[in-house]
């Protein structure tokens, strides 16, 4: 009989009836029986938020720190998570332990602060909890609540938390965290709350550099207003501007530039935010950087703009670097051209906006060969017609004394071969 007792009252209990659970306790049945997880009735109603039900079980003598079997949860832990407001309040009062960790090492505030009740969290702050326990993950509160965006969950918290600026092993901030995840109210509440925007992490990165490199421009704007170094530069020689452009972040490149960002800077590669932008094919922020007074003519490793977005097909930066004063016939170390670099790689739409800007077609590179002689060796027809019609000389030899034409036949291309025949290649 007993038996039956304990099972109804948890049926009882989970269906919300506070008449038959009070009758049952009135029958002898066990309080703080539990299913095989070890739930307890006290635990369902926390969980459901049966909050005279949990009452009712407390005044009947229910154990209120009790620990289920499965995963270690309390009832607090429960009506935490459930946001049972009233539950947590009516638990509070009786003297639960607010600060009781389940078996990953959570409190109830890490999961009401990982699920964004702040009302709940506030309860259990005024309660005593508290604020600086971290999980079996090195995480507190605080540091959930940050990189869940729950913005009152964070203002509450920092009423009760007094350094903003705390750093993890990575040396990274909330600030950080919150601006890497585009938690824009996160952001503004931290910045309120004092949090520095000059601190840097252990690889030198900033709040700023965070937001930029995630393409946040409304954070990245809200940090430099409040005095941010739109220049500093991470231990790779990174800006922000340098990261917004390699992801191609057109909206940050705008509100960094807007700000001051120097486009001249160079990372430790040797790389200036436009070298970046040619190589990665990004039109819109290249105009932005010449617009802006980058120099079109830069050079690294030997590669210019020019040639950067030559060798990589990217047809309307070729056209912008021009127009803004490119030289279109220079070379870089290996003597080659945009033209020679194009040729090689089956550009066309390059190749027709190179020699529609004048780009001398028969320049030899450091081996002599044009890039007539490139395009024949990887058998490009296409390329080679456009050449040709661009006044290429068929009969130039490299510097090991081939030609073009001896090039094609060596390497088994017969329309080539055909092609520059036709137009007076010399066997």
């Amino acid at each position: 009989m007993t038996k039956s007792n304990d099972v109804l009252l948890l049926s009882a209990v989970k269906n919300g009836d506070i008449k038959q659970v009070q009758a049952l306790l009135n029958s002898s049945a066990k309080v703080d029986t539990s299913d095989r997880d070890g739930t307890t009735p006290l635990m369902f109603a926390a969980h459901l938020g049966y909050t005279e039900i949990a009452r009712s079980l407390l005044d009947a003598g229910a154990q209120i720190n009790l620990k289920r079997k499965r995963y270690g949860l309390t009832a607090l832990m429960l009506a935490a998570s459930a946001k049972a407001l009233d539950v947590v309040k009516l638990l509070v009062s009786r003297g639960t332990d607010v600060n009781a960790t389940n078996e990953d090492g959570s409190t109830a505030l890490m999961v009401a602060a990982l699920k964004g009740h702040a009302d709940v969290v506030q309860v259990l702050l005024a309660a005593g909890a508290k604020v600086d326990v971290k999980d079996k993950d090195e995480d507190t509160a605080f540091q959930l609540a940050v990189r869940a965006g729950h913005t009152a969950v964070v203002q509450a918290i920092l009423q009760n938390y007094t350094d903003v600026n705390t750093q993890d092993e990575e040396g990274e901030t909330a600030l950080m965290v919150a601006a890497d995840l585009g938690h824009l109210e996160a952001v503004q509440a931290l910045l309120a709350a004092g949090a520095d925007v000059q601190m840097r992490n252990l690889d030198g990165g900033t709040a700023l550099s965070a937001a930029a490199a995630a393409g946040h421009s409304a954070i990245a704007a809200e940090i430099l207003d409040r005095g941010a170094d739109v220049n500093i530069q991470d231990k790779d020689g990174e800006t922000a501007l340098h990261l917004a452009v390699v992801e191609g972040y057109a909206d940050v490149v705008e509100v960094l530039l807007s700000q001051g960002a120097n486009v001249q800077i160079k990372n430790h590669l040797g790389d200036t935010p436009l070298l970046l932008a040619a190589l990665q094919g990004h039109s819109q922020i290249v105009e932005a950087l010449v617009r802006q007074g980058a120099n079109v003519k830069e050079k690294n490793l030997g590669e210019q703009p020019l040639t950067l977005a030559a060798i990589q097909g990217h047809t309307e930066i070729v056209k912008l670097i021009l127009y803004h004063g490119a030289d279109v016939n220079t070379q870089g170390d290996d003597g080659k051209t945009a033209l020679i670099k194009a040729a090689e790689r089956h550009h066309t739409g390059v190749i027709q906006q190179l020699v529609a800007k004048g780009a001398e077609v028969n320049l030899r590179d450091s081996a002599g060969a044009t890039a007539l002689m490139w395009a024949a060796s990887r058998g490009y027809n296409e390329v080679v017609h456009l050449l040709l019609k661009a006044g290429a000389d068929v009969n130039i030899k490299n510097q090991g004394g081939y030609t073009a034409l001896m090039l094609a036949e060596f390497n088994g291309y017969p329309s080539v071969v055909q092609s520059l025949l036709a137009a007076g290649a010399q066997e």
